[in-house]
């Protein structure tokens, strides 16, 4: 449980120290609740996140939107967080045999804690907390809209593992290292809509600007740091801000399909942190849907690997690149009820985190929009909630 409380405190520092800027971000709740699927599929009050071009798509009904939503995600694909209290549960029966003149023991607890290290090499864990909000505007053929988000990302992984077992309660050795980014956006989108061979195009275009600040924390995994510990002896830098734009593309090859594209970051950055570089790399998704009154179906691909946004080359393995198919029954505008899957299959990525994800949602209209989601793997859990209303 002491490892469990640091890799907590990461996140809540990252939040909390930010508070003041931001709301707490990862997928909204609609999207979440159908797998993750969202280019083709957005809304006026979503689409600031998903493709600004979608902002034209709205309902016939709708010229204003207002959203509100907070969402957690965590990972622990490799049972890291299990193999390190294992580790320190080993050692604290090291130190009794010790104390007890216990050499035979000793040696048998320390070739076995020796055994948990060699495990622990490559795993890490990861945590994310996120909040969005954002105002939407609609015309005839054109819309725009006011949006904030802050991803507070967190991870941690060991490295400088010992060798032999006299290195196993080395307080220099096992370092547990962990690194924590806050990314605040605040982005203004444009979407235009036009008629081309009768069919319904749309361009939208996101300037923004990101705010960005990071934590990182190195201590030996022997230690039973508190959570005034970290908040203590880590390093809180404030990177600098970040401006770029996103570019989205949705075209209506009928009444009920539909295909978009979303390119973030088409002006990149980078950022040093302690000697590592935090990369704000161009990525794309395409997606397509087919919608009619009562069933919306669709899918999204990444057509890049999405590297975490965190500087430390450690955590390279927790890139994604997402494959995502979900759908959304409306009962008649009062309830719709969403299901999806999504499964990770970037190069490099450990086989756990390439497990298929399920997810889950509901949203209910009760003069005001509540909308609930949920993911799961057997290493991994995340859930979104956000309310708003549309009129």
């Amino acid at each position: 449980m002491r490892f469990q409380n640091k890799i907590l405190s990461i996140v809540a520092l990252s939040v909390f120290s930010h508070a003041a800027l931001a709301i707490p971000f990862t997928f909204e709740g609609r999207s979440l609740g159908m797998g993750g699927v969202s280019v083709a599929t957005a809304d006026l009050a979503t689409a600031s996140w998903a493709n600004p071009a979608m902002l034209t798509n709205q309902r016939p009904q709708d010229d204003f939107s207002l959203l509100i939503g907070v969402g957690v995600f965590v990972r622990d694909d490799d049972d890291l967080v299990t193999d390190i209290d294992n580790y320190q549960a080993a050692n604290d029966r090291l130190n009794a045999a010790v104390d007890a003149g216990s050499a035979l023991e000793a040696i048998e607890i320390s070739t076995e804690m020796l055994g948990i290290l060699q495990e622990l090499d490559g795993k890490d864990v990861a945590a994310d907390v996120s909040g969005v909000a954002a105002v939407g505007m609609a015309f005839n053929t054109f819309a725009m809209a006011l949006s904030v988000r802050s991803d507070a990302i967190g991870a941690g992984t060991v490295t400088d593992l010992a060798t032999d077992i006299t290195e196993v309660n080395d307080p220099t050795k096992n370092i547990l290292n962990m690194e924590g980014v806050v990314a605040t956006e605040f982005g203004v989108s444009f979407a235009k809509a036009y008629k081309i061979y009768n069919r319904k195009v749309s361009i939208g275009i996101k300037p923004k600007i990101v705010d960005l600040q990071a934590f990182t924390f190195r201590q030996s995994i022997l230690s039973s740091s508190s959570v005034g510990d970290v908040f203590d002896n880590g390093t809180k830098a404030n990177l600098g801000t970040f401006t770029s734009f996103d570019l989205g593309l949705s075209v209506d090859f009928t009444r009920s399909i539909r295909m978009g594209l979303n390119i973030r970051n088409l002006l990149t950055d980078k950022f040093d942190l302690n000697g590592s570089t935090l990369n704000f790399d161009t990525t794309t998704r395409i997606g397509a849907a087919y919608h009619n009154r009562y069933l919306t179906a669709a899918i999204d691909y990444d057509l890049t690997a999405n590297k975490p946004l965190l500087a430390n080359p450690f955590f390279d393995d927790l890139k994604t690149q997402y494959i995502a198919v979900g759908a959304e029954f409306n009962a008649f505008d009062f309830m719709q009820l969403r299901i999806g899957a999504r499964k990770n299959v970037a190069s490099g990525a450990s086989e756990k985190a390439k497990d298929i994800a399920l997810t889950a949602g509901v949203g209910i209209w009760l003069g005001f929009n509540l909308d609930i989601a949920a993911t799961v793997t057997d290493n991994s859990i995340g859930g979104f909630v956000q309310t708003g209303f549309r009129f």
